[in-house]
């Protein structure tokens, strides 16, 4: 059976810091299916590897707010 992978780049606004970078990444590590996430507070966005069978794109977005 094949992996199913999705790749989002999501924008996300109010990071400042590394510090805001390893707070959204720590956040998306405890989610279902995410393979890999890397946040840039310079750019503003956030790239996620996920598994769609483990987790949503809106699960994504959750995690990443409640991250603060």
């Amino acid at each position: 059976m094949e992996n199913i992978v999705e790749e989002l780049l999501l924008p996300v606004s109010g990071m400042t810091c590394a510090g805001c970078e390893r707070r959204i990444r720590t956040a998306l590590e405890r989610l279902p299916g995410v393979r890999d996430s890397a946040a840039d507070h310079q750019t503003g966005e956030v790239r996620v590897t996920l598994d769609p069978t483990h987790s949503t794109p809106a699960d994504v977005r959750e995690s990443i707010e409640q991250a603060g």
